[in-house]
């Protein structure tokens, strides 16, 4: 813990590359007088002295320092000589990379799940003479609608990432609509009822009915799925009802 030790192993240093005061002082810029005294720890090294002999012999910035407060300097200047070789860096987890295909393949098991699910609860239907029959159908109804609506979604978020718009997806909305209209045959002769009879068989676009009928098509799609009926537009969608045959028995479900 002295200037003496922390200049002898310099010196030590120095040596073991075969280097005299004279090669040290060429390749550091130090004078040999001042190596001289700093080997011998005859007088403090100015820093700037010090900075110059490390970046000579190659050792790490602030080595002087550790040699000189050190308690085993031939510990310290063993490592210097034979360096522990630095740890292999450990790679970092890439990003999980999901391309549009993963993306496309989720939703379509998910819109799959949510039919089987559904297709489960519709083998539970309590008979027609229950007093829980309409309650469970509107039940199924309002899930089947839920499922609808995210296919729906999943399917335009799929096509604009550049899956094919023909594809899976696409099915599964279908599938879910026939399972919904189908339940819909099953309620009571309501006016919803009638009513989402009437535009599932007339030929045209919701947006049109929905102009005609002076509603918005989110009413429209509330009216179907026996939603209120706005008390304007109430004896228009009771004519259109009628007048588009829309008693028309259910499908059986499958």
């Amino acid at each position: 813990m002295s200037r003496e030790a922390a200049g002898a192993a310099i010196r030590t240093l120095r040596e073991a590359r075969d280097w005299s005061l004279a090669d040290l002082a060429e390749a550091t810029g130090v004078s040999i007088m001042g190596l001289s005294f700093l080997e011998r720890g005859a007088r403090k090294p100015h820093k700037s002295t010090v900075q110059k002999v490390e970046n000579g012999l190659g050792v790490p910035p602030g080595t002087y320092a550790r040699l000189v407060v050190a308690e085993d300097t031939a510990t310290e200047v063993a490592e210097l000589l034979n360096p522990r070789p630095a740890p292999s860096p450990v790679a970092a987890p890439g990003p999980v990379v999901v391309t549009r295909k993963n993306d496309t393949v989720v939703f379509e098991g998910y819109a799959e799940a949510q039919i089987e699910a559904l297709k489960a609860l519709i083998d539970r239907l309590p008979a027609p003479t229950s007093n829980e029959y309409e309650t469970y159908i509107r039940n199924v109804v309002a899930q089947c609608v839920k499922a609808e609506l995210l296919t729906a979604n999943s399917w335009r978020v799929a096509v604009n990432a550049g899956a094919d718009a023909d594809g899976p997806l696409l099915a599964h909305v279908h599938a879910l609509e026939s399972i919904r209209a189908q339940l819909m045959g099953l309620l009571p002769a309501s006016l919803s009822s009638q009513f989402d009879r009437a535009c599932a068989t007339a030929a045209l676009p919701e947006t049109v009915i929905a102009a005609l009928l002076g509603i918005t098509t989110e009413q429209l799609w509330d009216i179907r799925n026996q939603g209120p009926v706005p008390a304007g537009a109430l004896a228009r969608i009771r004519a259109f009802a009628t007048t588009a045959g829309a008693a028309i028995p259910g499908a059986a479900l499958s």
